[in-house]
């Protein structure tokens, strides 16, 4: 049956801990653009930090940049205002890790002339992403280029989530039916797409034949365990479920029929949550122009 929902309630929403743009290059990506390679970088610490998004790059020598940060910048520096204590120096970058950087990069030179072990240490302890340029290169320029790449993927995937959007507006406008969506849907991501009802039932789901009964089975256990997954990171006590799984509600007025499950798959030009959503809206629109049909089929 549907649900009515009340202000207040908790929503099935993507939480913001994975609400992260996927148009932002990665640590590593912009380790590999030419104004950094020139700098000849290093990775001392944070290997699996690499692939941290980058939403800006900060320049900065000052030792209490920390609180001047909003996170998912990637911090350049040479260190010279940095604390010269050992216990300072761990706790400063005990700070960035707070603070949410996607990395920090210290260029070598008049200040450092090599990194000191406690700095490595402290990064390799608390998980960040620490890369040494071991050549002298211009912030100015190094700035630019990430900046412009950063830009550019957000104005590729704005023009891929106006794409999507007139598609799934359209399919709602011809009232196609939540099979055909869901199909669209699939096509879209070029991943499979469940829509299952309140009760956790699949309603219609596009699979690849040959995967399709391991990916239903024990579908239910399965779709319970990660709503209860994500209904935790939406609150701030845990992480979204492993796996690639996003969950879109279907809703519309406060009521909801159900949820769109899209499984994992490659990444989108305008972010797989956001074609889901735009999903979401058509077969809303749909069960609104059914009025008089309480349940999916």
């Amino acid at each position: 049956m549907s649900e009515r929902r009340e202000d207040g309630e908790f929503r099935t929403d993507r939480p913001h801990v994975a609400d992260v743009e996927e148009s932002h290059p990665t640590v590593r990506e912009v380790l590999a653009l030419p104004a950094v390679a020139d700098g000849r970088p290093e990775v001392l610490a944070g290997d699996g930090a690499l692939d941290a998004r980058v939403r800006w790059v900060h320049v900065s020598d000052s030792a209490d940049v920390a609180r001047l940060l909003n996170g998912g910048e990637l911090l350049l520096s040479t260190g010279s205002g940095w604390p010269a204590e050992p216990a300072e120096l761990d706790a400063f970058i005990a700070g960035l890790v707070r603070a949410g950087v996607a990395g920090l990069v210290l260029e070598l030179g008049v200040h450092y002339r090599y990194v000191p072990a406690v700095i490595v240490e402290a990064a390799r302890r608390y998980g960040l992403a620490l890369l040494v340029l071991h050549r002298e290169v211009k912030f100015v320029a190094l700035t630019e280029a990430v900046h412009r790449r950063i830009i550019s993927e957000q104005t590729a995937a704005l023009r891929a989530r106006d794409d999507v959007r007139a598609e799934f507006t359209a399919l709602a406008l011809r009232g196609s039916p939540a099979d055909f969506v869901v199909h669209r849907l699939a096509q879209t991501l070029g991943a499979p797409v469940v829509l299952e009802n309140l009760a956790h039932e699949i309603i219609t789901a596009e699979l690849p034949p040959v995967d399709a009964e391991q990916l239903l089975a024990g579908w239910e256990a399965r779709s319970r365990s990660a709503h209860a997954a994500w209904r935790a990171a939406a609150e701030g006590t845990g992480q979204a479920p492993d796996g690639g799984w996003i969950i879109v509600p279907v809703e519309a007025r406060g009521i909801r029929w159900g949820h769109l499950i899209a499984l994992p798959g490659p990444t989108h030009p305008a972010g797989r949550a956001a074609v889901l959503e735009q999903g979401a809206i058509a077969l809303a629109l749909g069960r609104l122009a059914d009025w008089g049909v309480d349940e999916w089929a």
